[in-house]
């Protein structure tokens, strides 16, 4: 019997397999599913993008968009067979969730009964006819996407394996996650983390932890990947593969196993007809020969990013509504609400951060008031992050309407400073001064102190929000006139007259210019 289960080994976990896991539990799945994969020399951990990701990565299945059904046909070594079967379905929401079943079948196995003395030399053997052994795994998955580069999922494997009518199981949980950092992904499965052996078996399946990374080039059409995997109770390989698509519809791909001393190498191709993919593997091993892997995948569906898109949309729509109203926290809510639908999408995460500041200042601004639909006005500019300056505007057109609001202060100064301009700083005159009178008052200040440049952009802030104001107009003009720019103070003080004809003072000082 030991030289069946030797035999057995060999069959159920060619390649890399072959040569770390033998004898072990469960061994044939460290062989993998998928011609794509397989062709790549099952360096697949930080890839895992389609249907088979359940074996690789459970958290690669978020990266599916639409539903998926893959099935493979492995011929292997001294006429073991795998057969595949996966199926993917992502949701608006809550992640990705895949079935698969896995089967590796092999007989004509030579039984034998075997009659021993006290010394251990065997006095009788008769043949026993034949049997055979059957490997099988069946997985519930699910992979989400927790962050916008994040993903997080799980596995929980049920295993059984018949052998000449003695049949064990075990229930295992895989756990997976995968990082993106721009073109190079960082993949991590951990596989029997959670283990139960039933059916009088005392066997137990060894913990494995595959790290994976995968570089991604030339718009995607490029993928380098290389696997080590670990094996926590002795063993461990490196796998490495490629894939390029050559065209849209065809692809080549090349990996090996079990470097540095390669147990198989593998090359392979695949075909893209819309929603229906056939992958070709061919496997070379030195010791057991050729293996043989076929796959066809068919995607179908509505693309999930074409769902939650619309979702999302809606989301931000309903936000835009309650903050027109003025009704900040609903708004937040909203954006949240998008943001939760699609954790990648960064115009709902900015919306969000943007919109956390501005609530942090004034929680909302509902009301017909000219101060309240200003602060709206500018909190929506804001918010957009289209023109900052518009929304300075706006801010500080409400706070000269209610100079004594101190959470509008705040929220002017939080954009003043992100903007980079001046300060506005707390009216400190007589309860009926605005900021405009305030900002009067600094610009005369600042044309005394012979700082003609700020004075100019205090001007400037005054004439965004009220552009007619003509005591601001004759501050500019005379700070043109004091930095020798007569051209500009000319003009300024052509607007003066024109807005105050009878303005005395102006029209003598452009007599005395141009003479």
């Amino acid at each position: 019997m030991a030289v069946v289960y030797f035999i057995l080994a060999r069959l159920a976990s060619p390649a890399t397999a072959l040569a770390q896991y033998g004898g072990q539990p469960g061994a044939f799945l460290n062989f993998g599913v998928g011609a794509r994969a397989l062709a790549m020399g099952g360096a697949f951990t930080a890839v895992s993008d389609d249907a088979s990701a359940a074996f690789w990565n459970p958290s690669g299945l978020a990266q599916l968009q639409r539903k998926e059904a893959t099935a493979m046909d492995a011929s292997l070594y001294e006429g073991a067979s795998l057969l595949y079967l996966g199926y993917a379905q992502p949701t608006k929401n809550s992640g990705t969730f895949g079935v698969d079943v896995a089967q590796l079948s092999a007989s004509g196995f030579e039984a034998v009964n075997a009659v021993f003395d006290a010394n251990g030399t065997a006095t009788s053997i008769t043949s026993g006819g034949s049997f055979s052994n059957t490997q099988q795994a069946m997985a519930l998955s699910w992979g989400k996407a927790v962050t916008d580069k994040t993903n997080f999922g799980a596995t929980l494997d049920y295993l059984s394996n018949s052998l000449d009518g003695s049949v064990s199981h075990f229930e295992t949980v895989d756990l997976g996650m995968m990082r993106r950092f721009g073109f190079y992904n960082l993949g991590l499965d951990f596989q029997n983390v959670f283990e139960e052996a039933t059916g009088g078996t005392s066997d137990h399946l060894p913990p494995i932890i595959n790290l994976g990374n995968a570089v991604n080039l030339f718009h995607n059409r490029l993928t380098v990947a290389a696997d080590l995997n670990e094996n926590l109770t002795g063993g461990n390989d490196i796998r490495f593969g490629g894939e390029y698509w050559v065209a849209k519809w065809f692809a080549a791909r090349f990996g090996l196993m079990g470097l540095p001393s390669i147990q198989e190498t593998d090359f392979g191709f695949g075909f893209k007809f819309s929603g229906l993919m056939l992958d070709f593997a061919e496997g070379l091993q030195s010791s057991l020969g050729a293996s043989t892997r076929v796959s066809l995948t068919f995607r179908f569906g509505e693309s999930t990013r074409s769902q939650t898109r619309g979702l999302v949309q809606n989301f931000l729509r309903q936000g835009f509504d309650a903050f027109n109203r003025g009704d900040f926290a609903l708004a937040g809510q909203k954006f949240r609400q998008a943001l939760q639908a699609d954790p990648t999408n960064q115009k709902a995460k900015l919306l969000l951060a943007r919109l956390m500041a501005v609530t942090d200042y004034v929680p909302q601004a509902m009301g017909s008031q000219e101060y309240q639909l200003f602060t709206r006005k500018g909190a929506i500019a804001y918010v957009q992050g289209v023109d900052i300056h518009a929304a300075i505007n706006d801010l500080r057109y409400a706070y000269n309407k209610n100079p004594k609001d101190e959470k509008l202060l705040g929220l002017l100064n939080m954009v003043e400073k992100e903007a980079g301009v001046e300060i506005t700083r707390r009216v400190e005159g007589p309860g009926i001064f605005t900021w405009v009178d305030q900002k009067v008052y600094d610009t005369r200040q600042a044309v005394y102190q012979g700082q003609y440049s700020l004075a100019v952009r205090r001007a400037q802030d005054i004439l965004d929000i009220e552009p007619n104001n003509v005591t601001a107009l004759e501050m500019m003009g005379s700070a043109f006139y004091m930095m020798n720019d007569k051209e500009k103070a000319m003009a300024v003080w052509k607007k003066v007259l024109e807005l105050d004809p009878n303005n005395k003072e102006v029209r003598q000082f452009m007599d005395s210019v141009r003479k």
